[in-house]
């Protein structure tokens, strides 16, 4: 497919781009150079094409330290085509990574956003006139902005992630299909069994999960049992077929300053399938090592988020992203820990807070997340958009919970903030430490 052009007069692409730059004082094409060097420094890692070269992400922060040491006159083509795909990056807010493995040109990323814009537009049930006569691909990157604000008030913007080449897909899910204020039978009757309690009735599943948190919170019980329990609730359902089900979430403190949250700092509890055979599935380690592992790095992955926050840029510069509700697969492709693991087919959903702190209410991205995995390399055991809406479901219970918790002053159970003892031989020394700490059974 051709790209459109703006029209016989429009000066090239290049030239376009060159002038943007150029148009930018000395000290906003610093500031912008410097942030995008930031930027690209961390994010699932990228492999770009451009011209003849492959550029990675230390190849893009030397290109663009190059650029930060010359006049934009005598920017290569090909440090023009990186930086401004970098531009454009954060005029639109899409994810760089939908443009893994691509050979950059302006023509690809014209096409790429024209593309884009053509899909929300149709999401939004309206006509695509195409390139509008004088504008340019900044224009038209900028114009994503407003048109996904729009198609977010009723739809929930998510990724495909192949862990295999690290390339995401957008793609959005009803708002309608979530249902969380439906609460099943079979929700009450396992809240109960852990904590004793019953669902009150209410309007909403927000009202309700208030009423129940401040309930078990009234008995002495700390919530974080109502997480784990949610936590294990998943693994019920067979209509998710969950191998492991795993809810991570700031303890409660340091919220006020999120960057000096430490691990110890954060929850994060593994339930494991009960009847899950590790060696069938060609996992190396053991349920409670599986456990372990797997909320070790989970504990360590709100650390690095949490540094977007810092006002340091060399703490920012060595934050992880902060996350869409996705769908991937292949995730064991690039990482050992994930092999040892099982982790392969995973559906994730990010826990946004809204918190009361001092000087008013502040949203808090990268704190928790709920998420499932298979393990299993099976094409057929591929979440889909339907199991992602449970995910989200469950994701907003929990959400109610943590605000309720925090609220009220609290903090989750130290218990679930520290490394636990696994397995070091085959008869499972070390089982009765791990009851000691958790209780019995859990």
């Amino acid at each position: 497919m051709s790209a459109p052009t703006v029209g016989h007069h429009a000066p090239p692409a290049t030239e376009i781009a060159r002038r943007r730059w150029q148009e930018l004082s000395e000290t906003e094409r610093e500031e912008l150079l410097g942030k995008l060097q930031e930027q690209v420094v961390v994010p699932r890692p990228l492999q770009f094409f451009v011209g003849e070269l492959s550029v990675d992400n230390d190849g893009a922060v030397e290109m663009i330290a190059d650029c930060r040491r010359a006049p934009v006159a005598e920017w290569t083509d090909e440090s023009l085509i990186l930086v401004s795909t970098l531009w454009l990056w954060q005029i639109s807010k899409v994810a760089v990574s939908e443009l893994n493995q691509a050979d950059l040109s302006f023509s690809l990323l014209q096409e790429f956003f024209l593309t884009k814009r053509r899909g929300y537009r149709k999401i939004l049930a309206e006509p695509d006139p195409g390139l509008a006569p004088g504008e340019t691909l900044f224009d038209l990157a900028a114009s994503l902005v407003a048109l996904r604000k729009r198609i977010e008030r009723d739809r929930i913007r998510c990724m495909r992630i192949n862990g295999a080449t690290w390339e995401r897909r957008e793609w959005f899910l009803p708002k309608a299909d979530i249902r969380a204020d439906e609460l099943p039978e079979g929700l009450q009757q396992h809240l109960e069994a852990r904590t004793g309690h019953r669902l009150p009735p209410g309007d909403g599943h927000v009202e309700r999960f208030t009423a129940f948190t401040e309930q078990v919170m009234d008995s002495g019980t700390n919530p974080a049992e109502i997480l784990v329990a949610l936590a294990e609730y998943a693994l019920t359902l067979p209509e998710l077929g969950a191998d492991y089900s795993i809810i991570t979430c700031a303890r409660g403190n340091k919220l006020e300053t999120p960057y000096d949250i430490a691990m110890s700092d954060v929850m994060s509890y593994t339930a494991v399938r009960q009847d899950f055979d590790p060696a069938s599935r060609g996992v190396r380690l053991k349920h409670d090592q599986i456990m372990n592992a797997i909320s070790q790095r989970m504990r360590y992955n709100v650390v690095c988020r949490v540094r977007n926050y810092s006002p340091d840029p060399a703490q920012r510069i060595q934050a992880q992203a902060f996350q869409h509700p996705d769908i991937a697969v292949m995730e064991d492709a690039h990482h050992n820990g994930h092999r040892a693991n099982g982790v392969r087919f995973v559906t994730r959903a990010p826990l946004v807070f809204d918190v009361d702190l001092p000087g008013g209410t502040r949203r808090l991205k990268g704190l928790a997340d709920f998420r499932i995995n298979r393990a299993t390399h099976d094409d057929d055991g591929q979440f889909t958009p339907k199991e992602l809406a449970i995910v989200i479901r469950i994701s907003w219970w929990m959400k109610a919970v943590t605000e309720a918790t925090w609220r009220r002053g609290l903090w989750f159970d130290e218990k679930y903030c520290v490394k636990l003892d696994s397995y070091e031989d085959k008869d499972g020394g070390k089982l009765a430490r791990r009851k000691a700490i958790l209780g019995e059974g859990r």
